[in-house]
């Protein structure tokens, strides 16, 4: 059973790493060489709508849209390579590559489209069910609640989620399907956690936007100011405000009052670089957004399964195979059925005709091979007969014509005989033709299977060889983890002993320090007892003559000096 990640288990320092997005400076040089590209050929694309026509102007639009694609495809490429840790591939290879998501994305956004129209077909039945009396407004009272509901639920998926998510998804290399998968299984699972996640982002990206425009800002309208008073379009841009500069038309000449600021030169320069430099800061901020939410898709990956979406997909695409591959055969049937139906009444008609004609003939109709050689003999019969009569007879009485008129019935019931069978053969050759066609088409369909077959085998096996290296770049993750760990517990094993050596040294310092201050003090004591010890010898003798004295005496007994 798959293990849901808590919010404690979700890492928000990873997306720390989106401020790398400012240090990268080849997505930053193809982002920037995006921007001035689609700029260019916006610009071009409005030239032209107004000289050549709007047609011509409408296929640069679409152009400019798949410059631009490219480029953003190819900057979150290489920054994919860099949140992975891998090598950053070259300008060409991201750029090819950036092209190549283009159709997914195409096709994404017809999934979106049709998803969109099926849910509002469904909720549009639901309204016109809600229009049945008297039970028809429970079901309005319960219905749409649910629908709206269920459309914010996708919606808050779609924005949060799956919109942002899809871009570096296709851009890790998978293919729509496994790609739409992984989205879906991170938006069934891991919701909260993504959102969290992007709100992080958005704060950071906050920061970075304000620490950017704390000095770009004021520089810019200070200098610009500066520059526009100094070169003059100061002037014109004042003219401009108070009627529209020189002219009834504003400006000089009706060019208005852009072109009289920009007419030395001077003010196309600042705004041309102010466009550049503008353009510089906005790749920035969006490498920084792109860094992130590769980040954020490759984290919210790691715990995601998407094996079960991924089967629930080919399942549905299974069923509408199925269903395309059911409505073949009942159109082929209901063919087959109206081909056999259509021979069975050109066989009736045709027995019906070689009846009548043996009929005429005066022969049993047999079979259908019989009845045509009898009718055929006897129209041949009747008809010498006629030629003979005729020849012999040029007058015939009335007798005579009955030969003559079976005869020529005979010839028409031939006639019409062989036009039959021509009809047949004809209608047995389409059959033929139509049966090689749809043996052809089943033989294509088959190759196109086993192509099929063939192209989602490659599609796993590479899938495979991914989540391989995945799982591989996981363990050396964990392995890297791992090591750093054990470098961390060894470091803090080696300053624990470094602590427990200088509390040792300092214990014995301390220890020495109480020792040499304990012999001090026994020093001082027997040097103190010592001085008592003379002094007291010396208090017991005279100190003229040094005779020996009482504590009692007050002279001296020797000298007479005076003791006290």
């Amino acid at each position: 059973m798959k293990q849901v990640q808590s919010l404690g288990e979700v890492r928000f320092g990873t997306l720390a790493r989106a401020a790398e997005g400012l240090t990268q400076w080849r997505p930053l040089l193809l982002g920037f060489l995006t921007l001035l590209s689609t700029a260019i050929v916006i610009s071009l694309a409005q030239w032209l709508a107004i000289s050549a026509g709007a047609f011509l102007g409408l296929i640069m639009m679409l152009l400019a849209f798949v410059v631009l694609m490219a480029g953003s495809s190819g900057v979150g490429i290489m920054l994919m390579d860099k949140a992975k840790n891998e090598p950053v591939r070259s300008f060409g290879a991201a750029a090819s590559a950036g092209l190549m998501c283009l159709p997914k994305f195409l096709l994404f956004g017809i999934i979106l489209l049709v998803g969109f129209l099926a849910y509002m077909i469904v909720a549009a039945v639901v309204y016109y069910i809600c229009k049945i009396p008297f039970i028809g407004g429970f079901i309005a009272f319960v219905a749409h609640p649910v629908l709206v509901l269920a459309a914010a639920a996708i919606l808050i998926a779609l924005i949060w989620v799956i919109g942002p998510l899809m871009a570096p998804a296709l851009w890790s290399g998978l293919s729509l399907k496994a790609a739409l998968a992984n989205v879906v299984s991170i938006a069934r699972t891991r919701l909260v956690e993504v959102v969290l996640m992007e709100v992080v982002l958005y704060v950071i990206l906050g920061l970075v936007s304000i620490m950017l425009f704390a000095g770009l800002m004021p520089a810019t309208i200070s200098l610009t100011g500066l520059a526009l008073g100094i070169t003059g379009g100061a002037n014109a841009m004042m003219g401009a405000a108070m009627g529209g500069g020189y002219g009834g038309m504003g400006g000089y000449g009706g060019m208005g009052p852009m072109a009289s600021m920009m007419g030395s030169g001077a003010g196309l320069g600042l705004m041309a670089g102010l466009g550049v430099l503008y353009c510089v800061v906005g790749a920035m901020l969006a490498q920084v957004m792109i860094m992130g939410m590769n980040l954020i898709y490759l984290q919210a990956r790691e715990s995601v399964d998407s094996s079960e979406a991924e089967g629930a997909l080919d399942g549905l695409i299974g069923d509408v195979r199925k269903k395309a591959e059911e409505a073949k055969e009942r159109t082929m049937a209901a063919a087959e059925r109206a081909k056999q139906a259509a021979a069975q009444k050109m066989q009736e008609r045709a027995d019906a005709k070689a009846g009548a004609e043996a009929a005429a003939a005066d022969v049993p109709p047999t079979s259908n091979s019989s009845a045509s050689a009898a009718a055929a003999t006897a129209a041949g019969l009747a008809g010498a007969a006629a030629v003979s009569g005729a020849m012999h007879n040029p007058a015939p009485d009335q007798a005579s014509e009955q030969p003559a008129l079976d005869a020529q019935a005979a010839a028409e019931a031939v006639r019409r005989q062989a036009e039959a069978e021509a009809a047949r053969l004809q209608a047995e050759q389409q059959a033929a033709l139509q049966a090689e066609r749809e043996r052809a088409a089943s033989e294509a369909l088959a190759r196109a299977e086993q192509e099929e077959r063939l192209r989602a085998q490659a599609q796993a096996e590479r899938l495979q060889a991914e989540a391989a290296a995945a799982d591989a770049a996981a363990a050396r993750q964990r392995e890297e983890a791992e090591a750093a760990r054990q470098r961390e517990e060894a470091q803090a094993a080696h300053q624990r002993a470094e602590a427990e050596a200088a509390q040792k040294r300092a214990a014995a310092e301390q220890a020495a320090r109480e020792q040499a201050e304990q012999a001090r003090l026994k020093a001082e004591a027997e040097a103190a007892e010592k001085a008592r010890q003379q002094a007291a010898a010396a208090a017991n003798h005279c100190p003229s003559c040094q005779a020996r004295v009482t504590p009692d005496d007050v002279f001296c007994g020797e000298c007479g000096h005076k003791l006290k």
